[in-house]
């Protein structure tokens, strides 16, 4: 506990009244000096009994690179309160308020990139009504929140299939002719019906994806991960959209195989907490995601496609679309 400038300067007057008025017998300027000490005195007893106030944040729901979130921190006590939360820079950076206690703040806080974030602890300066004295100190109200990669479009279940299918997986029994459209291989046009109907169609065909794992990996070079991240959360998405069992490998750590959303979480949260370097599966992968200095590319069946051209063209990132 200290006196604040303000304080200080009270203080200052009030003693400087006394000695003058001890001094040269001016009665006056004691007159002038007794309030001041007791309002010294008293601010000092006030901030002294209230001390620090207790402090409760609030949970923040994990989300999406790209998203944010409210928090509440509510601080209990007396006085005048300032009260900054120490976050990490990937959540927004430190958050500074002013108050009187008791109150509840809010903050918004930015998910700017993934991964696990600290949260707190909070650094609190209390004064009184009065602002002539101020005490200081550190409390440890703290929590993590989870923040997961952006995840973009891939043009739905048929878009997948076409780009991220091994070929020879992908052709086994014929389904139908259709019309072509942007993004078709060339190889599955159907020239002979083209020629007679001038125009072109493609040829599809059945497959037993419902029946079939994929096995994604992941590898970045250092200062890289987050690229490596997002392209593959985004492939592992849409995997699983497409009625496949996804399975992932990642720097760190695995996930099995599964369907549906609980599995669509778990792959989120294995993206969220990966870093640089490589998996040891990643020969055995269908599907292999490679960030380097170079950009993002994707392996799949001996082809290589830049992500950003399997994603150019496409809306933002679904953020409020996927489930987590």
């Amino acid at each position: 506990m200290r006196p604040t400038r303000r304080g200080a300067g009270v203080l200052g007057i009030a003693v400087g009244a006394t000695v003058v008025s001890t001094r040269f017998g001016q009665p006056g300027l004691a007159a002038i000096a007794a309030p001041l000490f007791v309002a010294f005195l008293g601010a000092a007893v006030q901030v002294s009994l209230s001390g620090l106030p207790t402090v409760e944040r609030s949970s923040l729901r994990r989300g999406f690179a790209g998203e944010s979130r409210t928090l509440e921190l509510t601080a209990t006590g007396s006085g005048i309160a300032r009260l900054t939360d120490q976050r990490a820079e990937a959540v927004g950076g430190p958050a500074t308020a002013r108050c009187s206690l008791p109150a509840t703040l809010s903050f918004e806080v930015p998910y700017e990139r993934r991964g696990e974030h600290e949260l707190g602890p909070v650094e609190v300066t209390v004064t009184d009504s009065l602002g002539l004295v101020v005490t200081s100190g550190t409390v440890d109200a703290t929590d993590t929140v989870l923040v997961f990669p952006p995840v973009s479009r891939l043009g739905g279940p048929e878009a997948f299939l076409r780009a991220f299918t091994p070929d020879s997986e992908a052709r086994e029994t014929f389904d139908r002719l259709r019309e072509y459209t942007p993004g078709d291989s060339l190889r599955d046009i159907h020239w002979k019906s083209s020629a007679k109907r001038d125009d072109l169609f493609v040829t599809e065909f059945d497959d037993d994806s419902e029946d079939r794992e994929l096995l994604v990996a992941g590898r970045a070079k250092p200062g890289h991960a987050d690229a490596m991240a997002a392209a593959a959360a985004t492939v592992a998405v849409g995997a699983l959209r497409s009625g496949f069992a996804v399975e992932l490998a990642v720097p760190g750590g695995t996930v099995p195989a599964g369907y549906g959303d609980r599995q669509q979480t778990r792959l989120l949260e294995a993206l969220a907490r990966t870093g640089g370097g490589r998996s040891d599966r990643e020969g055995e992968a269908d599907i292999l995601v490679s960030a380097t200095d170079g950009g993002v590319v994707v392996h799949v069946d001996g082809r290589t496609e830049s992500f950003d051209d399997l994603t150019a063209g496409r809306e933002n990132p679904l953020v409020s679309e996927v489930g987590a």
